[in-house]
């Protein structure tokens, strides 16, 4: 397992770690493994996965974190700071088994104090063995920063093999995060993630998911707007081909006036790949002048590929504005043969579709052309071939 951060990174000291995890376990031994009757993996087929063949024993309850990181002190914030972020990571840590897994399970708990600027982390996760990876993302208050989070998967063998992760992403008031978050996956890697966004009074976040990749994949996505004036936007595109199945659960919950939320995500599904998509909205009751938006667009280029869009809103309160929306569809056939009457090759005519489907949700990323001209080629040589 190989891990390249910026600095300003630290991993969580023994006596820190051992409070946060011992305060956890009596939620851990009532969890049990999810199955199809739970409403969030009611489309995920948890069933039919071979735990033997993962290395991995689901009925195992033992302290893993113990004994996994020294005593050393935590260099980058005060120790008031580092009970505040861990308090509140454990008020709204999400009650899926997998979550605490990671937490429970990892061999460590890395902090990330994000400066000003561009803040690049790297992840390479190599080998059969079950692994979980925990980090926690800190922007101060009134900071401005990018967050480039790449996490890469590669194994040794052809057996199928089993990754846990939970990230979570801090930011404090008055401050703004921008974070692209790209995974390549393995062809045989199964994995649970689940990511937990945390925003304060008056400050921003904009997340950018990019998952290319794996065999199946469950990913929660969890943001809490806690503070006044708080705003959260939420994209990316799923670019699926072979027998690639993600489900992805998206969840906004308004914890006060004033905040802004907006769910905006693509998927691109081909080959007999499948993609779930779950929006859900939460705004209790009394909130005031909450705006919140959630759209959902799918797009076929094989009719055995299936898409599906869930959307789900609970709205309680009166101040608001709320809107959704969700398609699925295949490639518009007038514009196909618009295109080919202007002499494109069929081939043609598909890629130039395909890339304007997706180039929307690129070009509003913050992140050099370079960056950007990446993804596109990620994309267009999952779906329609290289370049």
């Amino acid at each position: 397992m190989n891990s390249s951060l910026i600095k300003n990174h630290f991993i969580l000291n023994q006596k820190k770690r051992n409070q946060f995890c011992s305060s956890l376990l009596g939620d851990w031994e009532v969890l049990a493994l999810p199955t199809e009757k739970d409403e969030s993996y009611r489309k995920f087929p948890i069933s039919s996965i071979d735990w033997n063949e993962l290395g991995f024993d689901p009925k195992l309850k033992n302290d893993h974190y113990e004994g996994q990181t020294d005593d050393s002190a935590n260099p980058l914030v005060s120790e008031d700071t580092l009970d505040v972020i861990l308090n509140l990571v454990k008020h709204h840590l999400p009650k899926d088994y997998f979550t605490y897994v990671s937490v429970l399970f990892a061999r460590e708990i890395q902090i990330v104090v994000c400066e000003d600027g561009t803040n690049d982390v790297y992840r390479s996760l190599l080998g059969d063995d079950a692994r979980s990876l925990v980090r926690i993302f800190y922007v101060p208050r009134g900071y401005t920063s990018q967050i480039k989070l790449y996490t890469e998967t590669k194994h040794d063998t052809e057996r199928l093999h089993l990754q846990t992760i939970f990230d979570v992403f801090v930011s404090e008031g008055d401050s703004h995060v921008e974070i692209l978050d790209e995974e390549n996956c393995d062809e045989d890697l199964i994995q649970f993630r689940s990511v937990l966004v945390l925003t304060k009074e008056n400050a921003s976040v904009k997340l950018h998911h990019f998952p290319f990749g794996g065999f199946r994949s469950k990913l929660f996505l969890h943001s809490h707007l806690l503070g006044k004036g708080a705003e959260v936007t939420i994209d990316g595109v799923s670019a699926l081909s072979k027998r690639n199945l993600k489900d992805l659960d998206m969840e906004m919950i308004h914890h006060a006036d004033h905040t802004t939320s907006k769910i905006s995500y693509k998927t691109i599904v081909t080959d007999r790949s499948h993609h779930i998509f779950t929006g859900n909205l939460i705004i209790p009751p009394n909130l005031k002048k909450v705006v919140a938006h959630q759209e959902s667009f799918n797009l076929s280029l094989n009719k055995k590929a299936r898409a599906e869009a869930n959307p789900k809103l609970e709205v309680l309160a009166e101040d608001v504005s709320c809107t959704h929306g969700a398609t699925v569809g295949d490639i518009d056939e007038e514009q196909y043969f618009y295109l080919l009457s202007r002499g494109l090759s069929p081939e043609e005519s598909k890629s130039l579709l395909v890339t304007a489907f997706y180039g929307e949700t690129i070009q509003r990323i913050g992140f050099s052309d370079q960056i950007k001209e990446g993804l596109e080629s990620t994309i267009h040589g999952l779906l329609v071939g290289g370049k």
